[in-house]
């Protein structure tokens, strides 16, 4: 281990697993890879604000999750679902691959290699250009994707909830969350959800009333919007 490498690991925050304990008497669910990654994640000090992507602080009192934004207002909620799971692909060597609302592909393999999309009557067309940064494979992605393709076109509804699955209410805007985490009881299931949100914003735990886990019902009565367990998918 480098010295560097030993200087950010000793000021890294806890991870998501650790700073979230599974309700007493309840056993964490196996999530796999991508459901696994999510516990892993780092949380920044506590007191860290909640702010805008223009800076503008909007709460002090929910745990906030190390993830950067990109530039303008467009990290929103699916889109940084959309942001955890792409990075999960692509360190794994995985194929990262989104679909517009329209439907049509985003591979980041193209816009790697020298192309762009553009809107042309109402599907995407693809041109010749520089090839892109990630952040701009993003930026792109959050412009044409949304809740309605996330649950449209990249995930498939379940019943049963495991770490990595998502509670999306497909619409414009529409609301989607992420389950970091999940534990389960014999009678019971529990879940620690993550967000964004609007406009554009730090990604969050919203936090729920037994030591920060929502009990998975038929609702989840979220701080932020309400959400219809129903609404239940996993990424395919």
């Amino acid at each position: 281990m480098t010295l560097l490498m030993a200087i950010v690991l000793a000021h890294a925050g806890p991870t998501v697993q650790q700073a979230f304990p599974p309700p007493e008497g309840s056993v964490r669910v196996d999530g796999g890879g991508f459901g696994s990654h999510l516990g892993l994640l780092t949380l920044r000090p506590t007191g860290t604000p909640v702010t805008t992507h223009d800076g503008r602080v909007l709460r002090r009192d929910v745990p906030v999750i190390d993830l950067p934004l990109v530039d303008g207002d467009l990290q929103q909620c699916a889109d940084t679902i959309i942001r955890l799971r792409a990075e999960w692909l692509r360190d794994g060597g995985r194929e990262v691959l989104f679909h517009a609302t329209s439907g049509d592909p985003m591979p980041w393999a193209r816009y790697a290699a020298g192309e762009t999309a553009y809107e042309h009557g109402g599907r995407l067309r693809w041109r010749a250009a520089t090839p892109a940064t990630w952040d701009g494979y993003l930026r792109a992605v959050f412009m044409w994707a949304g809740t309605a393709s996330l649950a449209e076109r990249d995930t498939v509804a379940v019943q049963v909830p495991r770490p990595g699955d998502v509670v999306v209410e497909p619409g414009f805007p529409g609301h989607a969350v992420v389950l970091l985490d999940v534990a389960r009881t014999a009678e019971q299931t529990w879940v620690l959800v993550g967000q964004g949100y609007m406009p554009a914003q730090s990604m969050h735990i919203d936090p729920g009333p037994v030591d920060g886990w929502w009990l998975w019902d038929n609702r989840l009565e979220l701080s932020s919007w309400p959400l219809e367990t129903s609404g239940l998918r996993r990424f395919r």
